[in-house]
């Protein structure tokens, strides 16, 4: 099967990952009301084609929270990403340079902060608050060296 689309996108994921993670990326948190809203917003957006126009310069350059992103979009955390595809983090963080795009390191990524930071692009960093009060410091001190951002 070859991908056409993001439902096709999704049917592939779901045939090739083991149930548990194609779940954990696929769902959403409590009764998944937040997540069904969000896809009916997105599903009311219709895209309007416009053809005979002069595309050779298109300029999408946005700044947001002080940095210049070739385009407004960016990446979002993915929890143990590097789960889904090896080092993906890092794969990630390599794909939004080349991008020109942020992208937000996960707290419980797969590959390290100073890992994804040799990728060359200081991403935005998620906090998740977990019990081990000794390790966020010290996970907050590693990646605040490396010049990432909390988001």
């Amino acid at each position: 099967m070859r991908a056409a689309s993001v439902s096709d996108y999704r049917e592939l994921a779901r045939r090739r990952l083991p149930n548990i993670f194609f779940e954990y990326i696929d769902g959403g948190s409590y009764a998944e009301a937040t997540l069904a809203r969000n896809v009916a917003d997105l599903e009311a957006i219709a895209l309007r084609q416009r053809v005979m126009r002069d595309m050779t310069v298109v300029d999408m350059t946005v700044e947001t929270l002080g940095q210049t992103m070739k385009m407004p979009l960016g990446l979002a955390p993915v929890g143990m990403a590097g789960m889904y595809a090896r080092r993906g983090e890092a794969q990630a963080a390599r794909a939004a340079a080349k991008a020109g795009i942020p992208m937000c390191l996960s707290t419980v990524s797969v590959c390290s902060v100073e890992e994804v930071a040799a990728t060359g692009v200081a991403p935005w960093f998620q906090l998740y608050m977990l019990k081990d009060r000794g390790y966020m410091k010290e996970l907050l001190a590693r990646a605040h060296a490396l010049g990432l951002d909390a988001a």
